[in-house]
């Protein structure tokens, strides 16, 4: 069993299960959307921690985790921006999610191509920056919290693997998980 997997996606999974428990779908459908997959991703990594097998849910995981890169962000700066007076651009962050579309494909065939990654750098720098903006348009401090999270999800872990190797996607997790829970707490509140 890998403890500290399992702590972490715990986390995720308790940060998501709050994020259903609160939101409405009918009301909130791109918060709950991303919680829902978050929930699947960190239920995969539960499983993944307590099994000896390294590869137990491999190809899911990795599709699972390309997704989550991704999701999270966007999805809650939608739900930011429709509550919000920008509401008109709320959905042009959808867009974001067309290189994750591109990195899926190329996943499943085995063709993996560094221009995905990139085009999923930069739809999430645009998103982070958004996210950034609309914070200092609406004066709330959360959303500059959720854009420091995104960030340290992303980057921040690439940084502490560099460090500490094997951390960084331990760091990713939890960075999610409080995406998750302060878009909750931000659209119930």
């Amino acid at each position: 069993m890998h403890f500290i997997a399992a702590i972490t996606n715990l986390l995720l999974i308790v940060a998501c299960g709050y994020a259903l428990y609160v939101l409405e779908p009918a009301q909130n459908p791109y918060g709950y959307l991303a919680a829902s997959f978050s929930l699947v991703h960190g239920l995969l990594g539960l499983v993944r921690a307590y099994q000896e097998e390294e590869d137990e849910c491999g190809r899911a995981f990795v599709f699972s985790s390309s997704i989550l890169e991704v999701i999270p962000l966007p999805l809650a700066n939608i739900e930011f921006y429709l509550i919000s007076d920008l509401s008109p651009l709320a959905m042009v962050h959808a867009l974001s999610l067309i290189p994750l579309l591109y990195d899926v494909l190329g996943k499943m065939d085995d063709e993996w191509d560094t221009a995905t990654e990139t085009l999923k750098d930069l739809a999430l720098l645009a998103n982070i920056a958004s996210t950034s903006y609309l914070g200092f348009e609406d004066e709330n401090e959360i959303y500059y919290a959720v854009a420091g999270l995104a960030f340290l999800a992303r980057y921040g872990a690439t940084l502490v693997d560099y460090l500490i190797n094997g951390i960084g996607v331990h760091v990713a997790t939890l960075g999610n998980a409080g995406i998750v829970a302060l878009m909750a707490y931000t659209l119930t509140n």
